[in-house]
């Protein structure tokens, strides 16, 4: 086998596998989005990040005092990490309330994966029953 077909051969496995797990992850999505709407998790998620982002906005303001300690902190510069903080604080809630339905994505995505892995492996070594 040249260096240039097996390199096309691998391509293509790649291909395989990348198109495996984006199926079996809509897969997942689809089963998982069945039983409730996107809306209504996405709607309950952002009513449950209050905390982090609060505790964002908070520790993005004292690293701004932090900064500068020295001299008097700039009202901006603690306005903007407060901001930084903030959004940073409300993405990982948002995440966090979210970790099921990417769980169960994930988990999609890997089992259509290994299947195809398999598949793989097992077109390159042949099983002999006899």
């Amino acid at each position: 086998m040249s260096v240039g077909s097996w390199i096309a051969s691998e391509m293509q496995y790649g291909r395989n596998l990348a198109d495996s797990g984006w199926h079996g992850a809509r897969a997942a999505w689809d089963s998982a989005r069945q039983d409730q709407a996107v809306e209504g998790l996405l709607a309950r998620s952002v009513r449950a990040s209050w905390a982090p982002t609060a505790i964002g906005a908070g520790v993005g303001a004292f690293c701004a005092l932090m900064m500068q300690r020295r001299k008097s902190p700039s009202p901006a510069l603690a306005l903007a990490l407060g901001v930084a903080g903030g959004l940073l604080g409300f993405g990982a809630g948002v995440v966090w309330q979210n970790r099921e339905l990417s769980s169960e994505v994930a988990r999609g995505a890997l089992r259509e994966m290994g299947t195809k892995r398999d598949e793989h492996w097992l077109e390159k070594h042949p099983i002999n029953y006899g």
